[in-house]
């Protein structure tokens, strides 16, 4: 299990990410809760995206977002 983690980049690192977007981040509108930076507009920096034919609360997928969306002016 733990080499399947580390092929796909899941580590220490990544758990604690996962951990502060879901219990201190905000709901993304995609089932899951992200971390966007202080500045303004926000930049959403890393996404959790929630729910799996076992369970709603199950974690999907986790990523860090390279890409800006568009946001609303401040």
């Amino acid at each position: 299990m733990e080499a399947h983690k580390a092929r796909h980049g899941w580590n220490k690192t990544m758990d604690q990410k996962i951990s502060a977007a879901i219990w201190s981040g905000k709901p993304n509108g995609r089932g899951g809760f992200s971390i966007y930076t202080n500045s303004c507009p926000s930049i959403e920096k890393f996404r959790t995206i929630m729910g799996t034919p076992a369970g709603t609360n199950d974690l999907l997928t986790a990523y860090k977002v390279n890409q800006a969306a568009a946001v609303a002016k401040c």
